[in-house]
C-alpha cells in the first residue's frame, strides 16, 4: 500500500522515471529489497563494453524495445549510434527530452513504432503509459493474469492502443545493418526475430520461462538457421555477466534453458 502510494506521488510530480533510473536513493533500495549492488550501472557497462569491443567504431545498435532508454543510455556512453523503437507515446516524448531537448543532440534516432514480422499495425496492451510491461504479445497478457504473482504484483491491462509496426529488415534497409539487437518486448520476441533477413554480429532477447519455453526454443531455431556457426549464451542480470563459462551451439541451450525453471533470462547470440 505504501510503495504503491509513494509510485503515484512520484509519477504525479514527474520525478518517479529519475528516482528508479538515476537516483543512489533507489540503488540503495535495491540493495536492501533484492541484493543488487549499488554498483551495477558501472557493472552494466563494463559488461556491453565487452561484447562490443570488436568490430567497427561506433558500434550502430538496435534498441527494440528501448521503453525509457534504459540501455540506450549505456550503449551511448560506449560511443554508440543507436536506432531506439518504442511503440509507446509517453515513452517517445521521454526519449525526445532526453536526446532532441539538448543544444548537444545526441546520436539516436527514435522509430515511434513496434517491431514485429510484418510492416503494418498491431494492438499495444497497456497497463498504463510508459510501462515497461506493455506488449503486443496476448499470450504474455494471459500469462501475467493467470499467474497474479508472476512479477510480484497483480498486474493488469485496461487500455489498448493500435500501433504502427515495423520489421528488423525494414529497420535495416532505412538505418543500416546494426552490430547489436536487443529485443526487450514482453513475449512478443518471436514474432521479431521472424522478421530479421540476415545474421548480425549480436544479438540478443528475453527468455520469460516456463510459459515461453517454446517461443525461446523457436527463437533458437531461427537464429541458428540464419548462421549455424553462431553460439549462445545467457545473463539472469548483466550486471552479473554471462552465465555460461563457454557459448553454446543451439540444442544445447536449448536443453540449459530447460532446466532452469521459473526465471527470466536474457539470451545472447554471437555470429563472427
Amino acid at each position: 500500500m505504501i510503495k504503491s502510494l509513494l509510485q503515484r506521488i512520484l509519477r504525479g510530480v514527474g520525478l518517479y522515471v529519475w528516482f528508479k533510473e538515476e537516483s543512489f536513493a533507489y540503488d540503495v533500495y535495491r540493495l536492501f529489497k533484492d541484493g543488487r549492488p549499488v554498483t551495477w550501472r558501472s557493472r552494466e557497462l563494463r559488461f556491453y563494453r565487452g561484447l562490443l569491443r570488436h568490430g567497427p567504431q561506433p558500434p550502430l545498435v538496435f534498441d527494440v524495445g528501448a521503453n525509457r532508454g534504459q540501455r540506450t543510455d549505456v550503449f551511448l556512453r560506449l560511443g554508440a549510434h543507436v536506432v531506439a523503437v518504442e511503440p509507446d507515446e509517453a515513452n517517445q516524448r521521454l526519449l525526445a527530452r532526453k536526446y532532441r531537448g539538448r543544444l548537444r543532440k545526441r546520436p539516436v534516432t527514435i522509430v515511434g513504432k513496434a517491431v514485429s514480422d510484418a510492416v503494418g499495425s498491431g494492438t499495444l496492451r497497456v497497463t498504463y503509459p510508459g510501462s515497461g510491461l506493455n506488449t503486443l504479445s496476448e499470450k504474455w497478457v494471459r500469462t501475467l493474469g493467470e499467474n497474479p504473482g508472476k512479477l510480484g504484483a497483480r498486474v493488469e491491462y485496461p487500455l489498448r492502443r493500435t500501433v504502427e509496426t515495423t520489421t528488423l529488415a525494414s529497420l535495416m534497409e532505412s538505418h543500416g545493418v546494426p552490430r547489436y539487437i536487443k529485443i526487450d518486448v514482453e513475449g512478443h520476441e518471436l514474432p521479431v526475430l521472424r522478421g530479421l533477413p540476415r545474421p548480425v554480429p549480436l544479438v540478443s532477447f528475453e527468455a520469460n520461462l516456463p510459459e515461453f519455453m517454446p517461443e525461446a526454443a523457436e527463437c533458437i531455431g531461427i537464429l541458428g538457421r540464419l548462421s549455424p556457426n553462431g553460439r549462445f549464451n545467457l545473463s539472469e542480470e548483466c550486471y552479473r555477466g554471462l552465465s555460461l563459462s563457454e557459448w553454446q551451439a543451439g540444442h544445447a541451450m536449448i536443453s540449459i534453458l530447460g532446466r532452469l525453471g521459473e526465471k527470466a533470462v536474457e539470451i545472447f547470440w554471437k555470429c563472427e
